[in-house]
């Protein structure tokens, strides 16, 4: 008599993980025809490197996927995927930052937002976010917003000295040989990240104070790390169940 054996069943794949792979393909290809067509056509105009990097910027998910597997979950690939489309792709090759005056001030206040949900998400990594105080987490996310923000405009300033870019603005010459930048261009982007992380912490304070989701709490169980615990098998077979860090003391707020 000839047994029937189960079959294994299909790990599927999560349909976010789907969107983020699929998205990145579909925007490498079109960065690598882009550089193809500006090379035929000789419009290139020193724009090789910025438009290379915006290539193998969508490379960045597949090769951190690689690397991290499930430290960073697929929401927060799903969210630098659907920032870096608007900031770089749109902003940067498409032009938008010089086409549309409020394009910039726009991306830089939604990084100033997602500068504090990574806060939350390294919050979440590092430790029992149900045992912390909600001050704590909002002036721990705030400070990460506003030193991604300060980052951020260091390279844009490196690049600028370096490379001869004109990220922070148009070179002003200074009557001398040189030349200076103005920093109005500096000190908006900085503004529009500190009153984006604002947004954040009010965000963040209703959560707290009304004990409601308002998704963050939906957010905390997906970024906290999974934690083994062994489960005996019919057989004593060691099993592993995932179980969220985040997830005590979340539950009311389902």
């Amino acid at each position: 008599m000839q047994k029937n054996e189960a079959a294994p069943a299909r790990r599927k794949i999560p349909p976010l993980r789907i969107f983020v792979y699929a998205a990145s393909a579909v925007l490498f290809v079109a960065m690598i025809a882009i550089i193809i067509r500006r090379f035929i056509e000789g419009t290139m105009e020193g724009r090789f490197i910025v438009l290379a990097g915006n290539a193998l910027l969508w490379l960045v998910p597949f090769a951190g996927r690689a690397i991290f597997r499930d430290k960073i979950g697929d929401t927060m690939w799903a969210i630098f995927v659907i920032f870096a489309f608007l900031a770089s792709f749109l902003g940067s090759v498409e032009g938008l930052y010089g086409s549309v005056w409020w394009w910039d001030l726009a991306m830089h206040t939604a990084f100033g937002y997602l500068g504090c949900f990574a806060g939350l998400f390294f919050a979440c990594k590092l430790a029992d976010v149900s045992k912390l105080h909600p001050l704590f987490i909002i002036l721990f996310c705030f400070a990460v917003s506003l030193m991604f923000g300060a980052l951020w405009e260091i390279f844009e300033f490196s690049g600028d000295r370096l490379l001869g870019n004109s990220a922070q603005g148009v070179h002003i010459p200074d009557g001398e040989g040189g030349w200076f930048i103005d920093v109005a261009d500096t000190m908006e982007d900085i503004i529009c990240n500190t009153v984006g992380a604002l947004a954040f912490v009010l965000h963040y304070a209703l959560h707290a104070l009304s004990g409601r989701s308002l998704l963050l709490a939906g957010a905390k169980r997906d970024f906290a790390p999974a934690k083994r615990t062994t489960v005996t098998g019919g057989q004593g077979t060691p099993a592993y169940e995932a179980v969220s860090a985040c997830t005590e003391g979340e539950k009311k707020e389902a």
